[in-house]
C-alpha cells in the first residue's frame, strides 16, 4: 500500500505597487574648497607674549671679584697637586675611603656609650689544626649524644619491664579468680554445661 504524496501548495501574494508616488531625487552636495573654509577663520585676538628676561650685566666690581676668586682657586689647586705629589695630602680615593670607614663606625652597636670594636684576629692556625679540633669536638658531641640516647633507652626498657611484670601479675590474679569461680574445671568453660560440676 502506497502512501499518497503530499504536495505543498504555494500561494504567492504580490502586493500592488502604487505608481502614483513620486520617486525622490538625491541632490549632490556642493564641494567646498578647504582654503575658503580656513580663510573665514578669525585669528586669535590676543597673541601670547613671553616675558623677556632681563640680561644680567656684570659690573666692573663684580668682574674684579670674580677674577680674584678664580686666581685663588687656581693657586689652591696647584698647591693641592704639589702636596699630593709629595705625599702630604690625601688623594680623593683616600678621602672617600675614610668617609666610608666613618660611616661603618657609626653603624656599629653602642652599649653604655661605648662602641664595640670589631677586631680581626690573625692566628697561625693551620688547616690540620682546624681538622684536629673539629674531630675532637665532633667526637665529644657524638659521645655525649650517644650517652644521652642510651640513658633514655635504658629508662624506657626498665619502664617496659615493670609494666610487663604488672600485667603478668594481673593475669595470674584473674586466672586464680576464674578458677575459683568455675570450680577448678580445666576444660572449655565457655561451652554449654549440663551441671555446674562438669
Amino acid at each position: 500500500m502506497e502512501m499518497p504524496k503530499i504536495v505543498p501548495q504555494i500561494t504567492e501574494t504580490i502586493e500592488d505597487i502604487d505608481e502614483d508616488e513620486p520617486i525622490e531625487i538625491v541632490q549632490e552636495k556642493e564641494y567646498i574648497v578647504p582654503d575658503e573654509v580656513f580663510s573665514n577663520v578669525q585669528p586669535a585676538t590676543t597673541p601670547v607674549v613671553k616675558k623677556v628676561r632681563k640680561k644680567r650685566t656684570m659690573t666692573p666690581e663684580m668682574l674684579e671679584k670674580l677674577a680674584v676668586a678664580r686666581a685663588k682657586a687656581n693657586e689652591k689647586r696647584k698647591a693641592n697637586k704639589e702636596a699630593r705629589l709629595k705625599g702630604e695630602m690625601k688623594t680623593p680615593t683616600q678621602v672617600k675611603q675614610e668617609q666610608k670607614e666613618i660611616q661603618e663606625e657609626k653603624k656599629r652597636p653602642v652599649v653604655n656609650n661605648v662602641t664595640n670594636e670589631y677586631k680581626t684576629i690573625n692566628n697561625n692556625i693551620t688547616q690540620e689544626d682546624i681538622q684536629k679540633i673539629a674531630l675532637e669536638t665532633s667526637a665529644k658531641a657524638t659521645a655525649q649524644a650517644l650517652y644521652e640516647y642510651e640513658k633514655i633507652r635504658k629508662e624506657r626498657k626498665e619502664e617496659k619491664k615493670i609494666k610487663k611484670e604488672q600485667e603478668a601479675k594481673l593475669q595470674e590474679r584473674q586466672k586464680t579468680i576464674h578458677r575459683s569461680i568455675i570450680g577448678g574445671y580445666q576444660g572449655d568453660y565457655k561451652s554449654n554445661k549440663k551441671s555446674i560440676y562438669g
